[in-house]
């Protein structure tokens, strides 16, 4: 598809049409149409970007639309010093059902009014008024849900038009290729991903989360290629091994990134963030990446969380934070069945494990090799540790316990 131009408007334009030579445009905007990936029940956003072309005063401008019930737009008015650039951003509230008329809505729009006068953008309400120019947008709604509930309704109109828009949109059409002999089928938890269906991800649970396509796909690969946030953060939280690569060496980062999904990108990176701000005990980063509810739950490739990192470090703010906040399970598990106890045991600190004590951790806790805190307490010679697990309720074993594991594990002879 052809590069869009960015529309333009002149000082006295009322019309999205080009200028008179006579008249200089005072913005434009980099997209030609309002594209909203559309989800079901779901806030849908998209930003808009804004650049003045007067070489030397300031550009006010202000953002209509003409379904104000269903559109925000933050900020609806503001000023562009010149030659500068601003983005703003457009949001549909949560709508139960698909649009009467897709990918073109033919009620929905929006108008980008223009002026060197702030004054004039309210002199004439809706329209674009003396002095003011204005440019027409349509809205385009699109995205995968969509392009599924046409192409199940066979309207190859609205398939076509939304791939011609939306071409990286093509590999959630991949399940639908059932008449083609021998094509794969996507596995369940792919094509939810792909449509941006929270709920159906939900119900299919983390046990589906190991499947992949032909091309070494997970689910998460899929919904980063889709740009569905909102699913990612879900996968994250029911344990998506954000590092694992496809057939071509690709984490679901790397697609975020390639798609330009910079939402998306952001939760990616944000169970990475948590891990490094809970290996360093750094609160302050811990408190801001806690306030974003989103994507906290990811795990290594050991399946260690935050918490667990935060335990053996011997960091009890950060525990306390982790924990206290509800974010994170406190009996969590790694792949070797290690809880949070035991790693602040195999670390060393009793102020950690007596804080983890407190906070209801279960003192019997056993890995999968049937390790539990006081055994690997005794056996790596924390004597001090091994009496207050005592203290608090644990039993000494009659087994003798012998370290290895991911970070180092204890096993039972």
């Amino acid at each position: 598809m052809a590069a869009a131009k960015p529309a333009s408007v002149a000082a006295n334009s009322t019309t999205a049409a080009e200028p008179p030579a006579s008249e200089q445009p005072l913005l434009e905007v980099a997209e030609e149409e309002v594209v909203i990936d559309f989800r079901p029940n779901s806030k849908c956003r998209v930003d808009l970007r804004l650049r003045s072309l007067h070489p030397s005063l300031p550009v006010a401008y202000k953002v209509q639309t003409s379904s104000p019930l269903k559109f925000l737009v933050s900020p609806p008015r503001g000023a562009l010093q010149p030659l500068s650039s601003a983005t703003i951003r457009v949001v549909l509230r949560p709508q139960p059902h698909a649009p009467q008329t897709f990918p073109r809505s033919r009620a929905d729009r929006f108008l980008v009014l223009s002026s060197l006068s702030a004054a004039h953008l309210d002199s004439i309400p809706g329209s674009a008024g003396t002095g003011a120019g204005a440019i027409r947008l349509r809205v385009f709604f699109g995205g995968p849900y969509l392009l599924r509930l046409a192409a199940d309704s066979a309207d190859t109109a609205a398939v076509r038009l939304i791939l011609r828009r939306q071409p990286h949109l093509l590999p959630v059409l991949e399940p639908v290729a059932a008449a083609v002999p021998d094509a794969e089928q996507w596995a369940p938890l792919h094509a939810a991903a792909a449509r941006g269906d929270c709920g159906e991800v939900r119900r299919l649970g983390p046990d589906a989360l190991e499947a992949r396509d032909k091309d070494g796909r997970t689910s998460l690969h899929v919904a980063a290629a889709a740009g569905e946030a909102e699913v990612v953060a879900e996968l994250v939280e029911m344990g998506a091994d954000a590092a694992v690569a496809d057939a071509r060496g690709r984490t679901p980062l790397d697609v975020a990134r390639e798609k330009g999904y910079k939402e998306v990108a952001d939760i990616l990176q944000r169970w990475e963030q948590v891990m490094t701000a809970a290996r360093r005990g750094d609160l302050q980063s811990l408190e801001t990446l806690l306030g974003k509810r989103t994507g906290l739950r990811g795990r290594d490739q050991y399946g260690l969380t935050a918490l667990h990192v935060a335990a053996i470090k011997g960091h009890c703010d950060a525990i306390a934070l982790l924990a206290g906040s509800g974010c994170m399970d406190i009996e969590c598990e790694d792949e070797e069945g290690h809880r949070p106890l035991h790693l602040a045991v195999e670390g060393g600190c009793a102020d950690a494990v007596d804080l983890l004590l407190d906070m209801g951790a279960d003192v019997h806790a056993r890995t999968k090799r049937d390790a539990t805190p006081l055994q690997m307490a005794e056996t790596m010679g924390y004597d001090d540790i091994a009496q207050l697990l005592r203290s608090r309720g644990g039993a000494d074993a009659a087994q003798l316990c012998v370290a290895s594991s991911s970070s180092s594990s204890i096993s039972c002879a």
